[in-house]
Parts: C-alpha cells; structure tokens; sequence
C-alpha cells in the first residue's frame, strides 16, 4: 500500500511515522512537514528526515521530505512555546546519524507531480492539522487535471483530528486545548481539538473535498491511553526505532503525561491504515466551526450539521489492547507479547 504522510513532527507524529516505515505492507512515498504545528517548520524537516536514519533501510534516506507552509489558513492559533522547543530539539532523544540527503522541495509541486504521474491509488495519513492540503486542495482547484487526479488518486484519507463532545454522541469527547500543560492563557476554547483548533480552516477544505475520510477523534483515541506498561514493553525491543521511541517518552516534557493525559493519537490512526478493524466508525454529516469568540471560543468544534456538513467516517472507539499489540509488533518486526 502506497502512503503519503502530512505531519507536524510531535512525539507521537514519530510513533506514527515509525509504525508505517516499519510496517512490511506499507511503502511511504513522501513526507510533507506542517510548520503550523508543534515543530517549527526548518527544524520538522531536519528531524524527520533525520528520523529516517532510524530504520535501518537505505531506502528510506532517500525518501521525499517536502516544505509545508509556516502560517494556517485561518487565524494564529498555536502551541504553548515550551512544547514547540521540546518539539524542535526531537525530546533530546539520539538519531543513529545525519541524514545526507536533505533536500526540501515545497510541498505544492512535490504533490502535484506525484499525484499526476503515480500509476497506484495512495492513502493519506494527516496527523498534522489541515494546513498543507488545504492548501493543496485550493491549489488544485484551479488545476482540473490535478482535481481529477487527487479524486482518482487518493483512495483514502486517515486523519487524527476532532472530537464529538457529548452534546451530539455518547459518550462525548470534550476538547483538549485547555488541558494542555501551560496552555497559553488567552484561549478559552473547551470543545476542539488541537489539530483542528491549529487550523480550522484547513480541516474542513479535507472535510468537504468528498474524499473517502475517516477521523480519528478523541472520541476514540482517549479510550487508548499511552500507559507505563506499554512504555515498558516498548523499551525491551532492541532496535532503534524502538530505542529513540523510548528516549522520546521518558523526555521531560512527555513523561509526565505517561498514564494521564497523553493517549495514542497518530499512532492509532497510522494503525487504522493498515488494520481498520482496530476502530469502530460511525457516518455523519460534520463540518468545523470557524467563528472566533475569543471570549468563549468554540472554532475548530466538529459539529454535525444534517443541512451544511459532508457524511465522513468518525471514530467513536478502539481496541486498546490489540492496537498495543498491533504496534509493538510492527515496531519489533517480531511477535511479542504484553
């Protein structure tokens, strides 16, 4: 299977990407970095391109990273300053060495050639926010053939974003920007989620593209937590994916959240591409919020809408125990056991 990824270089985008360069059925065939995310953009593309060195395939060196954009469609919204340095400086975790072929085209044109010369169907994997194919989508538009090219291209769309609060599904998800360790003072939104709340606008140009979509939301993700067991089991793999995944999670800035707020965001839905059966899915006609209130804030809130929204696959729960198995089997190349 065919993969393009969209990430925002977080500890758990790591998790995510590891999972797919590892996986035996996956062939990543590009990597655009979001600067609007937790890392910022130069120091995204240093990281995971050097992330690359991590596999142990030579193959994977030579793999496309490509420039997304450093501002979101719509608004400034962005993380606390403390995780986006943590984020920059890769949680201080080691990559084998330097990547040598560090060449950094914009995403734009990198998409466009692929998606119009690539014979095979390709999934997409977002766990980034919105903003690179927002940007891509508006692009397109005014490209028929390449319009064509994405609808008949991209077979699918995997996307971690969003949360149903239980004002529209039981049991609700309710947002987690407040949760967020030193969360900047100024937001006052409760109901989105990060991916989202980064750009609104950038979610939902992905929402309403019509393309196979499944959102992987709270709703789901929470019902997976990063536990301490499975850090433990993740650090007796000796490889060194596992070795930096390990040094990743005992870092300063994720530890304290091992067993409390941090649950398994990318890598379940990098885990949903190649075993959907992990998740259970309901369709509903969604569309995301774009009003800003600053004094009660709710852009970037899913909202179903029977009159406005596009029917999208929506993560409601997931198998904890096997998506733990799932990864660390993949992570291993073994069978292991927890």
């Amino acid at each position: 299977m065919n993969v393009l990824i969209d990430t925002d270089v977080d500890f758990d985008d790591y998790m995510a990407m590891l999972y797919l360069l590892k996986h035996p059925d996956i062939k990543v065939d590009g990597i655009s970095v979001t600067g609007t995310g937790d890392a910022h953009l130069s120091h995204g593309l240093r990281n995971v391109s050097n992330m690359l060195t991590l596999t142990g395939n030579p193959k994977d060196l030579t793999i496309p990273v490509v420039k997304g954009f450093n501002s979101p469609l719509r608004y400034s919204n962005t993380f606390p300053g403390s995780e986006r340095q943590a984020a920059d400086d890769h949680y201080d975790a080691a990559f084998p060495f330097t990547n040598p072929h560090q060449v950094h085209m914009d995403a734009i044109p990198f998409l466009a050639e692929y998606l119009l010369s690539t014979k095979e169907p390709v999934t997409l994997l977002c766990i980034g926010g919105g903003t690179t194919w927002g940007n891509f989508l508006d692009y397109a538009e005014k490209n028929r053939p390449l319009a064509s090219a994405i609808q008949d291209k991209v077979e699918r769309v995997v996307m971690m974003g969003g949360n149903l609060t239980k004002e529209f599904v039981e049991p609700g998800a309710e947002g987690n920007i407040q949760p967020t360790l030193e969360a900047p003072p100024c937001y006052t939104n409760k109901v989105a989620e990060w991916n989202i709340f980064i750009d609104p606008l950038g979610a939902q140009k992905i929402i309403q593209s019509k393309l196979n979509l499944t959102l992987v939301a709270l709703n789901a993700t929470q019902q997976v937590p990063i536990t301490s067991h499975f850090v433990e089991a993740l650090a007796q793999i000796e490889n060194n994916s596992a070795r930096f995944l390990t040094q990743v999670l005992a870092s300063d800035s994720i530890a304290p959240g091992i067993g409390d707020y941090l649950d398994f965001w990318d890598p379940l839905a990098a885990s949903v591409i190649t075993n959907p059966e992990l998740i259970t899915t309901t369709s509903f006609p969604i569309r995301v919020e774009q009003t800003l209130n600053e004094e009660n804030d709710t852009s970037g809130q899913i909202l179903i809408d029977e009159t406005n929204g596009t029917f999208v696959e929506v993560a409601l729960s997931a198998d904890a125990e096997a998506t733990y198995i799932n990864y660390l089997n993949i992570i291993s190349g073994d069978n292991v056991t927890i």
